[in-house]
């Protein structure tokens, strides 16, 4: 059999750490790379990955002469965590008959936010007999998957409770700036007002565990609030001063009748002691897992959108969420 195609859209921390990972794999092969950076463009990815060799894959700023040259089958996109940023390169992507696997969280379920943009990129993904889904760890993985593929083995299940707990002081630069790190309160405050800030995708896993179990939920709320630092911490990257933000708690709801039936509650800071994620189902019978440590997002991440291509190449057609395609596994 020969291998799926891959371009590699978006060179940022995830998007490096996906193609790198893709590069090893017997059943891919990585014939393209596209990123907006001026600086990334015209560099072999071997250089820009830090290989030590050539590959013969050079990155381009021009995605439509990428995929007319290299006619993939499959790009592995990784710029935005929004929608509305994206809707275009989705819909160029899969116009030109190329299947997507997405780390953008808000494609995790698209229509849960942003209805007309969902059509948009599904009518692409038809006309161009194309496929796309969004995953990543979290969401698509430990808050969302993880609690629905655990019911299986219950009779019933009243309610979900999921708890992950990240010290963002071992993640990168980017995720460390999304969680407000070393700012003040007052600054973490004007960040949040932009809706563009702190963890993205809590409302769609909500909502994911609550259409695949039939919970019926009739509202979906979160709340995020800073967690400061009690004593000075260091990371690679920055410095948090006793006082400022350490990072974020964030909490989703899913109510039926004004009675919660999902709660997902994720603390993600510098210094966050005990990492680690816990499932909680309460039903027949009732279930308890725990990944101890926690799930390592970066890696994690990177892993599960190049363990996806399989199943996504293998699909039909259209705008699929995880639950549509067959469960990713490790494939050599």
């Amino acid at each position: 059999m020969n291998p799926i195609r891959v371009v590699q859209y978006g060179l940022g921390p995830i998007g490096q750490a996906a193609c790198k990972l893709a590069l090893t794999r017997k059943n891919l092969q990585v014939v393209g790379a596209v990123d907006i950076d001026p600086a990334k463009q015209g560099k072999d990815l071997g250089e820009l990955l830090g290989l030590g060799r050539k590959t013969g894959v050079v990155v381009s700023g021009d995605a439509a002469a990428v995929f007319a040259a290299t006619r993939p089958d499959v790009a592995i996109h990784c710029t935005s965590s929004f929608l509305p940023n994206i809707t275009d390169q989705l819909v160029q992507i899969l116009g030109a008959g190329v299947d997507v696997v997405s780390s953008s969280e808000e494609l995790l379920l698209p229509d849960l936010q942003h209805a007309d943009l969902a059509k948009r990129v599904a009518q692409a993904a038809e006309n161009g007999g194309a496929t796309a889904v969004g995953t990543g760890v979290n969401p698509g993985f430990v808050m969302d998957f993880v609690p629905i593929v655990a019911s299986a083995v219950c009779f019933d299940v009243r309610s979900v409770r999921c708890v992950r707990v990240v010290d963002a002081g071992t993640r990168r630069l980017p995720l460390q700036k999304k969680v407000g790190a070393g700012l003040t309160v007052a600054q973490f405050e004007a960040e949040l007002a932009t809706g563009r800030f702190g963890h993205i995708g809590i409302r769609e896993s909500v909502a994911m565990i609550g259409r695949a179990l039939a919970l019926d939920l009739d509202g979906i709320s979160h709340t995020v609030e800073p967690v400061l630092a009690r004593e000075e911490r260091k990371t690679r990257f920055l410095t948090v001063a006793k006082g400022q933000v350490a990072g974020i708690r964030n909490i989703g709801l899913g109510k039926r009748r004004g009675e919660t039936v999902v709660e997902l509650d994720l603390s993600m800071y510098v210094g966050a002691p005990d990492p680690r994620d816990e499932v909680h189902l309460a039903g027949e019978p009732s279930l308890k897992l725990v990944f101890e440590g926690g799930v390592p997002g970066d890696q994690a991440t990177a892993a599960i959108l190049v363990n996806t291509i399989p199943q996504v190449v293998a699909a039909p057609p259209g705008l699929k969420t995880i639950l549509d395609i067959a469960p990713p596994r490790l494939l050599r």
